[in-house]
């Protein structure tokens, strides 16, 4: 009889809303796409298999997402914004007086190094031949370049006046995301940390010549 009544008194959890079973759903297929794209790739990822691990039917993947292609991008535009903030906390974590610039670079590189970022590679590499998934991707990385870019400024705000901070940004992405691909057939090649300590110097010369000690902590 205690028992019962404890249990009548205990306040149960509220019923959640069809929006947020909804919400909750369609998490669960972009993490499981994520997960299914790392360990088999982009040429063999089946949404059976990605309802499987989400623990849906295949066809409410159709009810969250038109296609396959925007399913793809969805998972791969969550993904992003985690990187970012792992990016953003593994360069508050550096020791003070460091070069914030050859941080920053080489962070980048480290967050390129993740096995989920470079599966969402492959998708960039496989729209090449694929209109549908070319179009879905150019829908995302566009906010995306920009949120990037608006990130660099936010770390560096002495050189975001610069007229061509934003090239440079592209060009420092596009530098290491092309190294990734390379580091496929030649892993341990030292051109790869050459090509970074170039990238380096090269931000430091385009914002910072002629300043002393630019880019130190405080």
């Amino acid at each position: 009889m205690a028992q019962r009544k404890a249990r009548q008194g205990t306040p149960s959890r509220p019923r959640r809303t069809q929006q947020e079973r909804r919400e909750e759903t369609r998490r669960r297929l972009l993490d499981a796409t994520i997960t299914v794209l790392v360990e088999q790739g982009y040429a063999r990822l089946t949404t059976i298999e990605v309802a499987k691990r989400a623990g849906v039917s295949q066809g409410a993947i159709f009810t969250h997402f038109d296609t396959k292609a925007d399913l793809l991008c969805a998972a791969v535009e969550h993904l992003f914004p985690r990187l970012i903030q792992d990016y953003l906390a593994g360069l508050g974590g550096l020791p003070s007086g460091r070069d914030r610039v050859g941080a920053a670079v080489q962070m980048l590189w480290t967050v390129f190094q993740r096995p989920e970022l470079q599966a969402a590679i492959e998708l960039y590499v496989a729209a090449r031949t694929d209109p549908e998934l070319q179009s879905a991707l150019a829908a995302m990385e566009g906010p995306h370049r920009e949120n990037l870019v608006r990130v660099a400024r936010e770390l560096f705000p002495e050189a975001a006046s610069h007229p061509e901070f934003e090239g440079v940004v592209e060009l420092v992405i596009d530098a290491v995301q092309g190294g990734v691909i390379a580091r496929v057939a030649r892993p341990d090649h030292p051109a790869i940390q050459r090509m970074l300590k170039v990238l380096t110097r090269f931000v430091h010369l385009s914002f910072f010549r002629g300043r002393q000690r630019p880019l130190k902590r405080a």
